[in-house]
């Protein structure tokens, strides 16, 4: 590979690119502008929020956990049965019957939309 290519992400924009034009607009922001935002977001209150991110790259599909279409056909389902959620309509595999209990209180990504043709690509 070339050095251009090792300094390229998936759409083809040059890091050096998007560092300026990053730098751009945080510079063309200015001070006064940036100083009322942080007082108007000071009134702002902000719940809790946290984030678990759990990438299974090589791990189990996504027919054995989160997403066992359960009315697919049998040549397309995984091994396992599905079991309803306490989402109405949202089943999960039947080897996590604890997660399924509790899926009102988190969300699942259940897709990635990206426009390369290739998986370790679209990944990021």
């Amino acid at each position: 590979m070339t050095s251009s290519l090792l300094s390229r992400n998936c759409e083809g924009v040059g890091r050096r690119d998007f560092l300026q034009v990053g730098l751009g607009a945080l510079g063309g922001l200015g001070l006064s502008e940036m100083l009322a935002l942080k007082a108007q977001a000071a009134g702002v209150r902000k719940s809790d929020v946290r984030c678990i991110l759990v990438w299974l790259d090589g791990g189990p599909s996504h027919y054995e956990t989160f997403d066992p279409k359960p009315d697919a056909p049998a040549e397309i389902r995984g091994d396992f049965k599905s079991i309803p959620t306490s989402v109405p309509g949202v089943h999960f595999s039947e080897v996590m019957p604890k997660l399924a209990k509790s899926f009102d209180k988190f969300t699942v990504c259940r897709s990635i939309a990206h426009r390369q043709n290739n998986h370790g690509a679209g990944n990021h």
